[in-house]
């Protein structure tokens, strides 16, 4: 045990957020402020998430169904946990470059899989605290819980993304098991991560069906009405884990609260018990060469010699050798390419899970209709392709992905501004495929216009050019360049998190100012393309002006 702890101290300090050990004061204050800042920038969504809990318990206090809201919270956190497990175990388990110092030392599998499986908890504490703070203080507000309450809230916080984290360790260290069979070890990383992540969501598709299945309309109004918090059983039906902790909170006051807490810590640690056993047994077998890759030899004739060695524009050579690596890196490709096409999936599971919801959303055509929400539409369109651009790490670590290679960059004989451009194109051609995707759902499932679809295109290019330009402009002034491996890169880097905070930022700004004036569809449409088309204006001469200054100051040490 003492091994595995002083591992997992190890783990966490070559990190990053407050956890990582810098030895530079400069660096030691970024690492104390940045996570301050992110905090504070979270805190109007976490309101936001209060508000909306708040309004859900005065609308299930009356018919005694309170509970539900708590239930419903403790799901969606589980599940968050789970989707975002599958990213961090399988580039946490097996995509940095400490496996390969592990290995040789004197370690059992279970002590370093326990190691990286708490580093990652730590990491999920960070993503389910945005949820479960306003959930565990807004409903024991509401509801007058004592001190007992808020003790099992915090061990329930604690305990509570051990089984869905056990399940996605499980995924993944099912799917790379099979990593010793293939030639190509990089590209099966990439396939394999590919196959975890659509596994995860696969599971996630089978337990909403299986809750929507478990019941008919009947018996659920029936519940409904009958009170006594009776759709904590449905909410937490697929997800026994989550009965557990929703009966030990509402029930804290009595001695069956505390059994429920006890029943669901030990089901906790029955969930990890089963991971250490299936990883003390498969784990080292899908570590074992993962880093090994192979190559085939080809005989090129001189019609290919001369199409590889033919010149080229320096800017599109830069925007194709940039897509190579971003789809050749496995960490790249997960964190990077293969998030800009999930969106469009993420959107189609209630869809495919719920036959109901599908009819419903299929009358939003009928919004188009409506004076009334006519400036919304195009408002919130333009807002969810800024949120899913600036959340893609393509652009805002285009920078950081150079590492210590950069002063290679300072060498090339290409103006730095050459660069910039083709960094800033590699990130809109990812991200543009993906809203591509996302306006094809919505015009054959919601069943919107075709011609709003095609007038979001244009929209659609200019915003994600404003978070591309941003995004690059970010990791120009405070790029990462000092990491391990890849994963650091992209999925450890700050910059990200700014980028995408600056893209929501953005897209309230632009919600309000539509709102406010009051446009109809056409107009509210029109105002948007040409706001961020001066955005976008703006941003590209201040990279042509600062782009190469900030570029030329950037060193790899």
């Amino acid at each position: 045990m003492r091994k595995t702890w002083a591992l997992t101290r190890i783990l966490l300090k070559n990190g990053t957020g407050p956890f990582a050990k810098s030895g530079k004061s400069g660096r030691k204050f970024k690492q104390i402020v940045l996570p301050l800042l992110v905090v504070v920038a979270l805190l109007p969504f976490m309101f936001l998430i209060g508000n909306f809990i708040s309004a859900l318990y005065k609308a299930f206090e009356p018919i005694g169904q309170e509970g539900a809201v708590l239930a419903l919270g403790l799901a969606l956190a589980s599940m968050i946990v789970f989707m975002f497990g599958i990213f961090y175990t399988i580039s946490v388990f097996y995509y940095t470059q400490d496996v390969e110092h592990l290995l040789p030392l004197p370690l059992k599998p279970v002590q370093i899989v326990t190691a990286k499986f708490v580093t990652v908890l730590v990491y999920e504490y960070l993503t389910q605290f945005i949820i479960l703070a306003p959930l565990f203080v807004v409903f024991g507000m509401h509801s007058g819980s004592g001190f007992l309450y808020y003790v099992y809230a915090v061990i329930i916080f604690i305990t509570l993304p051990i089984a869905p984290l056990v399940l996605s360790s499980i995924i993944a260290m099912a799917v790379t098991s099979f990593s010793g069979i293939a030639r190509n070890k990089d590209r099966f990383r990439m396939i394999g991560g590919a196959v975890a992540i659509l596994l995860s969501f696969g599971l996630n598709m089978f337990i909403q069906r299986t809750m929507n299945r478990a019941m008919k309309p009947e018996q659920l109004q029936e519940m409904l009405l009958g009170g006594n918090n009776s759709l904590v059983d449905v909410a937490t039906r697929s997800l026994p884990n989550v009965r557990l902790a929703a009966q030990a909170l509402l029930k804290g006051a009595e001695f069956a609260g505390f059994a429920w807490l006890v029943l669901f810590v030990a089901l906790s640690v029955l969930f990890y018990l089963a991971f250490a056993l299936l990883a003390s047994r498969f784990y080292f077998k899908g570590v074992m060469g993962i880093s090994e890759t192979a190559a085939r030899r080809a005989k090129l004739s001189g019609s290919q010699l001369d199409k590889i060695t033919s010149q080229q524009s320096a800017v599109a050579a830069l925007v194709r050798k940039e897509l190579r690596i971003l789809v050749r890196t496995p960490s790249y490709f997960l964190n990077c390419v293969l998030m800009a096409f999930l969106w469009p999936v993420i959107m189609l599971i209630p869809m495919m899970t719920q036959p109901d919801l599908k009819q419903t959303l299929g009358s939003v055509r009928t919004l188009f209709e409506s004076s009334g929400s006519s400036p919304f539409i195009p408002a919130i369109a333009v807002a969810i392709v800024m949120f899913v651009s600036g959340a893609n790490a393509t652009a805002s670590t285009s920078i950081s992905r150079e590492g210590a290679g950069f002063f290679v960059s300072k060498y090339v004989p290409v103006p730095s501004r050459s660069m910039i451009t083709a960094k800033v194109a590699a990130g809109m051609l990812i991200n543009m495929a993906g809203v591509v995707l996302i306006l094809l759902v919505a015009l054959v499932v919601l069943h919107i216009p075709p011609a709003f679809a095609l007038a979001m295109v244009p929209i659609s290019f200019a915003a994600v050019l404003f978070t591309c330009m941003t995004g690059v402009t970010i990791d120009l002034l405070t790029p990462k360049l000092v990491w391990e491996n890849e994963q650091k890169a992209v999925k450890q880097n700050m910059n990200s998190l700014f980028n995408m905070l600056v893209s929501v930022a953005g897209a309230a700004l632009l919600f309000g100012l539509v709102v406010s004036l009051g446009l109809g569809l056409w107009s509210a449409t029109a105002l948007l393309f040409v706001v961020l088309a001066a955005a976008d204006v703006l941003l590209f001469l201040l990279l042509k002006s600062k782009g190469s200054v900030w570029f030329d100051k950037i060193e790899a040490s």
